[in-house]
């Protein structure tokens, strides 16, 4: 009765105030019943927060990789990223038909292609090359806490050693300042690769038939039967890590074609080329230790990546349901702290937060889950005011309290059994937009170097909540 009440005030209200004056103004509102008047009232109430470690909630999966070692400011110890990478191959794949005899390989290169980095340009670093001896499974989930053993036989030593600065001096600065040419660090590997690839391109079964041409035919196929991959491990030097965009496998060989004579006595050279690509697997390896103290350290909560810190928030949902039933918005503001840290090359402020239930963290990523303003949401930061804003979480709030009430009303112990029902967690992250409207279609854990220190902890964080009833309520 009271919603249909409210109803017909609006519409009368409209009709009202089209037509006052001076003299009717005050009318409309001294013919509602007191007792369905609406009271909008606010209130503040006050969440925890605290820092957890990210460890296996981090998927290591990514279009991009990384490499490199940088001393932590934070930390005081070395942050290294590792990665493994597997090839795609086009489907049905052909080297010539004819003319590649013996051994033709004449070179086999790993090119990894970037476009920007971390830290400092002319830090010389080194890296070695494992070739893998098991393949990364489709559809399994890694994370940025994976054991490249388990890949690779550490018994063996690695195919290839490399030491290289972010910017290669070697390289004219014509080429080097040109705008088709992009950075990479390239890495000799064994001609055997290339051999091995000739080899099972020209297989042939008993009877002499070709089955080459299966080995090549899709990327599938390729990783099980010729290539399984490499690990690539940083090994040396301080203060880069560079951002790659692309690993590229190039083999090339000579093989005979006609000279002008019209016989197979010219050799010319090929190139096949692999590369990294959505298609298949690429993982980063995060190290970082000694993060715990900061875990520890209650005078804030912090959010680091790419091998981190999250922030916890626990909210006071019981508090908010036992004194108001009807919540028309909630705002609840995380504010930053000014970086202490004087390191020439500090880290970046993480852009966007996710913020999602904690009992959801790890399927919104392996589902590739969109936050839906319900149980999930996102904030970009404010230069300004410094800090990432949540502008109304009333749909959270009220979606965890009739959870709630719906868990204990069928059993007592539903809320010790399900811990992390009131409970959130702040992620970095990777949004990708349409081109159109801007619109979010696809998010993913934020892989690069990031690092901010937020107020909470020993401080609790405001929540402002406006709140609406009946008089008589």
């Amino acid at each position: 009765m009271k919603k249909f009440t409210l109803y017909l005030l609006t519409i009368f209200s409209l009709f009202a105030f089209a037509g006052c004056d001076d003299e009717t103004a005050g009318i409309g509102g001294s013919i509602v019943p007191e007792n369905d008047k609406i009271k909008i009232d606010t209130l503040t109430v006050y969440a925890k927060s605290r820092s957890i470690l990210a460890n296996d909630s981090i998927l290591a999966n990514t279009s991009n990789v990384y490499l490199g070692r940088y001393t932590d400011p934070e930390t005081g110890t070395i942050f290294s990223s590792d990665f493994i990478a597997q090839f795609n191959c086009v489907e049905n794949y052909g080297f010539p038909s004819e003319g590649v005899v013996g051994d033709t390989t004449i070179s086999v290169e790993l090119k990894l292609f970037f476009n920007s980095y971390f830290g400092d340009s002319l830090n010389t670093m080194q890296c070695q090359v494992y070739e893998l001896d098991r393949t990364l499974e489709e559809g399994e989930p890694y994370y940025t806490n994976i054991d490249p053993s388990l890949f690779i036989d550490e018994g063996t030593a690695p195919i290839a050693t490399k030491s290289y600065c972010a910017t290669d001096i070697t390289v004219p600065d014509s080429i080097r300042l040109s705008d088709d040419y992009t950075r990479n660090v390239t890495i000799a590997l064994p001609n055997s690769i290339g051999k091995r690839f000739l080899s099972k391109f020209y297989e042939t079964d008993a009877n002499g038939d070709s089955i080459g041409k299966i080995n090549f035919s899709n990327s599938e196929e390729f990783i099980n039967n010729v290539f399984k991959g490499l690990y690539v491990k940083s090994t040396q030097g301080d203060g880069t890590v560079l951002y790659i965009t692309m690993a590229r496998l190039n083999v090339s060989f000579g093989y005979y074609v006609k000279s002008s004579s019209g016989a197979k006595d010219s050799i010319a050279t090929g190139i096949a080329t692999f590369s990294s690509t959505k298609e298949v697997l690429q993982v980063n390896k995060f190290s970082n230790s000694n993060v715990q103290k900061l875990v520890d350290d209650n005078s804030c909560t912090y959010l680091k990546t790419p091998a981190g810190i999250f922030t916890e928030v626990e909210l006071p949902i019981n508090e908010i349901i036992e004194s108001t039933d009807t919540i028309n918005s909630a705002k609840i503001v995380f504010t930053r702290y000014n970086q202490e840290s004087s390191a020439q090359f500090g880290y970046t402020i993480p852009g966007t937060l996710l913020m999602v239930r904690k009992k959801d963290m790890y399927d919104f990523f392996i589902k590739n889950k969109l936050y839906d303003d319900i149980t999930s949401y996102c904030a970009t930061f404010t230069q300004a005011g410094n800090e990432y804003r949540f502008n109304n979480i009333s749909r959270l709030i009220n979606y965890c309290a009739n959870e709630y009430r719906q868990g204990t009303d069928s059993d007592p112990d539903w809320e010790a059994k399900n811990p992390d029902w009131n409970k959130v967690v702040l992620i970095p992250i990777t949004r990708t937009t349409d081109n159109n409207f801007g619109n979010a279609i696809s998010v993913s854990h934020n892989h690069g170097m990031t690092s901010a220190r937020l107020r909470g902890g020993k401080d609790p964080i405001a929540i402002s909540i406006v709140t609406s009833k009946f008089n008589n309520e």
